[in-house]
């Protein structure tokens, strides 16, 4: 009787070394930025560069085939897209609206946290509602050097690899979760921090799981960059708001 093979996972090697090589760069741009003006002012749309040919350079050094369709590097169902994104904004933003309350109600609460910026701190009764200045400007970089680019390189690209590896087989709201979502989700969080060692930045693993469900649920990355976007600029206009 013929021996059965069992089936040999794909290689993490090269999704992890893609992951590093992009977080060792932005982290390079990032310190040298503070000292040279110019790099500064590139730095961004280096990194989005970066984020957006980095699944083609790997894929292609590694000689391993990758589907972007099937990574959702398209727009996918519109109807099914909104319908995916009205749900994460129905469901997060309230939550995250009333935790900016909260966090900042009790660590201003002496006006003596976080440096000087509690200091101007107005608290919930005393916002001044207004939009960042430029506020056009802001909101087509966060969607187009920010978040597409990100949506792209992790929960594109990081996302179907881990996926190749270990496939999820749980169903959570119409989208299959598991271990990907995690791990991309944790990678995610890791290189915030790793660029500028603010520990911080680690908060983004939660928005990252949503972002990750979003790709899985609507079978595109675009729902998710523009969730991205909206809670980016969302952010903007609260800390603008109210301090």
């Amino acid at each position: 009787m013929p021996e059965v093979r069992q089936r040999q996972r794909p290689s993490l090697t090269e999704p992890l070394a893609a992951w590093a090589v992009a977080i060792v760069v932005a982290a390079g741009l990032f310190w040298l930025g503070r000292a040279v003006d110019f790099v500064q002012r590139i730095m961004q749309g280096v990194i989005a560069c970066m984020f957006l040919l980095g699944p083609h350079l790997a894929t292609r050094i590694s000689g391993r085939p990758f589907d972007e369709r099937a990574a959702g590097m398209h727009l996918g169902s519109i109807g099914r897209g909104a319908r995916t994104l009205g749900l994460a904004l129905a469901v997060t933003w309230p939550a995250f609206i009333i935790g900016f309350f909260l966090y900042y109600g009790v660590v201003c609460g002496d006006h003596r946290a976080l440096g000087g910026l509690c200091s101007h701190w107005h608290g919930a009764g005393g916002a001044h509602w207004h939009l960042p200045d430029g506020f056009l400007l802001l909101a087509l970089s966060q969607i187009l050097v920010v978040a597409v680019p990100e949506e792209v390189f992790f929960r594109g690209y990081l996302l179907a690899r881990f996926e190749e590896s270990f496939p999820s087989r749980r169903q959570f709201w119409g989208a299959a979760v598991g271990w990907p979502l995690v791990i991309t989700s944790v990678l995610f969080a890791a290189g915030h921090f790793l660029v500028d060692f603010q520990p911080g930045r680690l908060a983004v693993f939660f928005p990252a799981l949503a972002f990750g469900w979003m790709r899985s649920r609507s079978g595109s990355v675009a729902p998710g960059a523009v969730f991205h976007a909206l809670c980016n600029l969302l952010s903007e206009i609260l800390h603008e708001s109210f301090f």
